[in-house]
Formats: C-alpha cells, structure tokens, sequence
C-alpha cells in the first residue's frame, strides 16, 4: 500500500521525506541525498522514470500516463510492503482516470505553505521571474516536468487547486501539515507526522529518535550535504535548499504581486491563517 508524501511545489515535501527516511534507517546510518531503486520506500518520484519505462509506458504522452495512475500503482503494491512516494500531482480525475484509489493509498501527508512565500522559492527553482511564476500558479492546467527525458510527470493546477484536492479526499485519512508548524513548532509537528503512520502502520512512536532525526535533517544539515554531494532535484536555482524561512517574501515580493496572491487564494489563505 501507498502512503503519499504530498505537496504543491517548493512547500517542504523533501524536508519531510528525509526526515522520514532518518527515522526509518538505523540511527550510525549516514544521512545522503542520493537515491537508488531501493529508496522507493521514501523518496522516489511517483510516477518515476524507472516505474514508467518498467511497465512499457509511452511516458512523453501525459495521457498515457493517467491512463496508467491506477495500475502503476498496482503493480508497486504487489511487493506487499508499505510504499512512500513523493508527488506533486493533484488528487484528481482526468477522462474518468482517478489518480489514486483506496485499494492502492493507504494514507497521506500533505504538506501546505503560504503561497506568497512558495512563489519566491518556486521561481528560484524554476529559474523564472516573479510574474512568470505567478502565472503558473494561476493556471488550472498547470503541471510539474521532470529534466532529462523533459517528460510531464504531474498536473498541479493553481495553489488552491491543489489543496483542495487533497483536503477534500475522502477515501483515505490525509493528515495536513502546514510548513509555517515544521519551521516554528518543530517537534510537535514531526511527532504528529510519525504518531499518524504510527496508527495506519507498524512505524513505532519513539520521541527520542524524532529528536535525533529532527536534529539529522536540519536546513543547516541538508544544505550541507547538498553542498558536498549535489542533489538531483536542484532546479535551476543555485541550491535547492536556498532559505527555509517563513515570510521571504515580504522583502522579496512586490505588493502588487501579493495583494493579486491574496486576492485570487482568499478563501484558502483564510481558512490556513495565511490572511
């Protein structure tokens, strides 16, 4: 069975799964950003090039692979284990094709953010300008590309769009984590993460080992080892782990750009406290 990782872009989903995959390995186990096959447990992509080219998918039609959500999925579960994956996909149905479904997802984390705050780390990574990214963030048919093949791996729609689809799934309990709770209530808000997959799996509560990993995977910690290995999802910016801080963008951000943010999200940035 799956259990997501999820988010919109840029909203602490890698924050998250490597905080995970900490927790899971053995506590001498030195922390890497790099991923093998093996790793699908926490991090790998989904639908991942590998996946895709396995099950002989035409993975550079996007209608291809929505065709193929629900029986990738299929074939991942027959290993009998408890599958972590990372997406940026919405929690929609394209042509009928459901993304997911309660006999594939056995749960979810759903990681939020201010969007203001995600246009400023989203247009570092995409190495586009404040207004170019803005528009992306606006545009129900949005989607997420993956470099190399340059393939569409995910359809995120606006922020709102996005959200939504998760919040309002119903087949499965998702529990939602806004990235503002890991900045500021750190260990409250990982325990809350591991006292969930505590109740839909066999994941053990140790509080002490929430502290080791918390302390394993800070910003500094990751930013560190970016700068010594690389990392594969790095983007066009300098770094992928550029700042990790709540309310860049009330220095970084034009007004005018917010006041259209906040215009366009009220109804979701009220209801997170965001406005």
């Amino acid at each position: 069975m799956i259990i997501w990782i999820a988010s919109y872009p840029k909203s602490g989903n890698t924050w998250v799964r490597y905080f995970l995959k900490s927790y899971f390995e053995p506590t001498d186990q030195k922390l890497t950003l790099k991923t093998t096959k093996e790793d699908n447990f926490y991090s790998l992509y989904f639908p991942n090039l590998s996946l895709l080219k396995e099950l002989n998918v035409e993975y550079m039609s996007f209608v291809n692979i929505v065709k193929n959500w629900v029986p990738m999925q299929d074939f991942v579960n027959l290993n009998g284990k408890i599958n972590y994956f990372k997406t940026h996909n919405a929690m929609c149905t394209i042509n009928n094709y459901p993304f997911t479904n309660k006999e594939n997802t056995l749960g979810g984390i759903y990681l939020v953010r201010d969007p203001r705050d995600v246009l400023i780390s989203y247009s570092n990574h995409l190495g586009l300008n404040h207004k170019e990214t803005l528009e992306r963030m606006f545009d129900s048919n949005n989607g997420e590309y993956q470099t190399g093949d340059n393939y569409s791996s995910a359809i995120t729609g606006t922020w709102s769009d996005h959200y939504n689809s998760w919040k309002t799934y119903n087949s499965r309990k998702i529990l939602i984590i806004k990235y503002e709770d890991l900045i500021s209530d750190t260990l409250n808000t990982f325990s809350k993460i591991i006292n969930y997959l505590s109740k839909i799996t066999e994941i053990k509560f140790d509080k002490d080992k929430i502290k080791y990993s918390i302390k394993k995977t800070s910003f500094e910690s990751l930013s560190q080892l970016e700068k010594e290995e690389g990392f594969e999802e790095k983007g066009k910016g300098k770094s992928f782990f550029r700042k990790g801080k709540i309310g860049s963008w009330k220095d970084e951000l034009s007004e005018e750009l917010s006041k259209e943010i906040e215009f366009k999200f009220k109804k979701e940035m009220s209801e997170l406290n965001y406005i």
